[in-house]
């Protein structure tokens, strides 16, 4: 089941990079305000990921103890991650009293909403489709990432959410293979796992392309969010 779960979310994610907008990463074409969006944006998605994670296990059939005892680890290891995006900010100069103020855009409200969907009206087990997006494609491209934004001049300060996420994220990795061991029993149970996953890149694209026009038009005017030095 894994392997076929992994598969079907690779083919995905190389349609997802394919997209314009991670074309023009690959290419060094970004500039810091896209980052800078990316960051915000960010900020905004990972400050719900463990209480959603953690909200998923009340609808776990059979109190599956072992499955929630990880879950419940795994989402406090993301606790505080949103803060991790907000620092990077920071360290860009962008002020944190502006950061806090701001709301998440509509395609970020809707990539937290879209893991509720999945838990309340498609399965539980549905969940970890979300999930295996957002802990392997960091892993898997978040070097290459790293690699691009340095020769963009982005200094190591402002690379702790995807540094973190590229590194950290392997060992969540390993859990995933636990999760879908334990709960992903039918085809039923794959082909929504496989829905969700697909749906989840969909929809996380259309996040960072949102954050990225955003940053054009928020950080390309930075006297209005700049810490005052």
């Amino acid at each position: 089941m894994f392997e076929k779960i992994f598969n079907a979310w690779k083919e995905k994610a190389a349609v997802m990079g394919e997209s314009p907008w991670f074309v023009r990463l690959a290419q060094g074409q970004l500039d810091l305000h896209h980052y800078k969006g990316y960051l915000l944006e960010t900020y905004h998605h990972a400050g719900l990921n463990p209480q959603i994670q953690a909200y998923t296990t009340m609808f776990f059939k059979n109190n599956p103890r072992e499955i929630i005892g990880k879950f419940f680890l795994h989402a406090k290891s993301e606790i505080s991650h949103d803060l991790l995006a907000a620092n990077d900010l920071v360290h860009l100069g962008v002020d944190r009293e502006y950061i806090l103020s701001t709301k998440p855009l509509a395609t970020t409200a809707a990539l937290n909403a879209f893991a509720l969907y999945l838990v309340q009206f498609i399965s539980p087990v549905s969940y970890l489709g979300y999930l295996f997006h957002l802990e392997f494609l960091p892993t898997q491209n978040g070097p290459d990432y790293i690699n691009k934004l340095k020769e963009m001049g982005i200094p190591d300060t402002a690379l702790t959410f995807i540094e973190e996420h590229s590194t950290v994220d392997v060992g969540h990795n390993r859990l995933m293979k636990d999760y879908v061991e334990h709960l992903v029993k039918t085809n039923k149970d794959l082909d929504e796992v496989v829905y969700a996953a697909h749906a989840t890149c969909d929809l996380h694209l259309n996040m960072m392309e949102a954050a990225f026009k955003n940053g054009e038009k928020v950080f390309r005017e930075p006297a209005r969010v700049l810490a005052i030095n």
